[in-house]
């Protein structure tokens, strides 16, 4: 299933230099035209490291984080009844998910609650990290380095370790679990 991402998900990696995870999971991700605006109102506040997604994203569906727009009607009714409760990138990305059967990777709760609503998949920062660890991308050691330096930099994280997500689902290692994270 294709995945499109939002700001908070790409922020948190690119924040930490570890945009490479989320292209080693997943191959190709997408994203909004709407989200590359927030992104580069970010860089014009002075988040230097939003750059690297900047330079990251492609437009002309090369690239492994693609740059992909609202084109039926379907989802400009979908995202203009999204606007009245979300911002433009979040928008977006839901439209798109639910008009093309795509998981939405947010940490936003708002947008993540209405994606629910909306029938969306939904994953995160956290869900992102525990799937790297069960497809041995990182180990947990790894995984929690990367977290506390999120953590550090402003991710307002559900949990201090992945370690602790073992405990929360009784010691099963179910990828199922961590899509709803």
């Amino acid at each position: 299933m294709d995945t499109i991402l939002n700001t908070t998900v790409l922020s948190n990696f690119a924040s930490v230099y570890t945009m490479n995870l989320i292209k080693r999971l997943f191959g190709v991700v997408y994203t909004t035209h709407e989200l590359h605006e927030e992104i580069l109102r970010g860089i014009s506040r002075g988040y230097q490291y939003l750059e690297n997604v900047d330079h990251e994203m492609s437009f002309d569906g090369t690239g492994w984080l693609r740059v992909i727009a609202i084109c039926s009607h379907t989802e400009h009714q979908s995202m203009n009844d999204l606007l009245k409760r979300l911002g433009m990138g979040e928008s977006s990305c839901i439209a798109i998910a639910k008009s093309r059967k795509m998981i939405f990777m947010s940490d936003d709760r708002t947008a993540r609650r209405i994606a629910k609503e909306n029938s969306v998949l939904i994953s995160g920062t956290i869900g992102i990290l525990m799937r790297c660890v069960d497809k041995n991308i990182i180990s947990f050691s790894e995984g929690d380095v990367i977290l506390a330096e999120m953590i550090r930099k402003g991710y307002m994280s559900p949990v201090d370790s992945l370690e602790e997500l073992l405990s929360l689902t009784g010691g099963r290692k179910d990828e199922s679990n961590w899509a709803k994270l």
